[in-house]
């Protein structure tokens, strides 16, 4: 296996874009150079690609048959594993599903999940909330103070704090001053921002997730990008709230983990 360079990841863009249906947002983030990651391939004009990000996410998509990727694919997974590493692997379709089972049996467990897309083009009303109340873009000062979205959070996924607010965006409610509810960019590219969104367990049931969701996808349209959502087949408050949003026409798609 080889790991391609910046100047062949245009390659990979078209071998995914021409095959597979649904490619998850942190895939774009590294391709585009939003956050660290790395491609492997199996040539420098790849049939079969694997893309990865620092914290241990993975997408895998191109030919399904490929012997020495695979074998590769189940190497890495074992030098993860032996260090306590993550390892979450997307699948990019069905034969993908079947040649992961066929890797990894039961050491890795498969989670079905939908990947909405926008389906609206109008920004949504701004919504009227209490004077105790504010709607605040998210800051390293708000990020300091926040249980959910943290310093942890963000160096998980953006590899720093400071990456975040260079290249990704978020916004979020304050209750006097106290962050309440967050719907933040987990992931983000040129064209693509994916949403996670929490709201403290003692504010649930205001319409709160609804209003600051509003505001990050009002951003998202004002600066010519996609929002989108992902959640697991099974939350169904998740669909309902993406479909108040203005989020249709779910596509499902699998990924893998370590089987605890």
């Amino acid at each position: 296996m080889i790991k391609l360079s910046e100047n062949d990841f245009d390659k990979t863009i078209n071998l995914i874009e021409n095959n597979v249906k649904t490619v998850p947002t942190f895939a774009y983030s590294v391709l585009n150079n939003y956050i660290s990651g790395v491609v492997y391939a199996d040539s420098k004009n790849p049939e079969t690609i694997l893309i990865g990000t620092e914290s241990g996410i993975y997408f895998v998509a191109g030919k399904e048959d490929n012997q020495e990727f695979n074998d590769f694919l189940r190497e890495l997974y074992s030098q993860r594993k032996n260090k306590e590493f993550r390892f979450t692997l997307f699948s990019s379709n069905e034969y993908w599903d079947r040649v992961i089972h066929e890797l990894f049996k039961d050491t890795l467990k498969q989670i079905n999940r939908y990947s909405f897309r926008y389906d609206q083009k109008q920004s949504h009303d701004k919504k009227l909330i209490a004077n105790d109340y504010s709607i605040n873009r998210i800051s390293e000062e708000l990020i300091a103070s926040s249980s959910e979205y943290n310093d942890d959070y963000y160096n998980e996924y953006w590899g720093s704090v400071a990456n975040f607010s260079a290249k990704g965006f978020g916004y979020c409610i304050l209750h006097k001053g106290k962050v309440i509810s967050e719907c933040t960019s987990i992931f983000a590219s040129l064209q693509f921002a994916e949403i996670d969104i929490e709201t403290n367990e003692n504010y649930r049931g205001q319409g709160l997730g609804l209003i600051v969701a509003n505001a990050f996808i009002n951003h998202c349209l004002e600066n010519g990008i996609e929002p989108r959502w992902d959640c697991d087949i099974i939350n169904a408050s998740s669909i309902k709230l993406a479909e108040k949003l203005g989020f249709g026409k779910p596509s499902e798609y699998s990924f893998f983990t370590k089987n605890l």
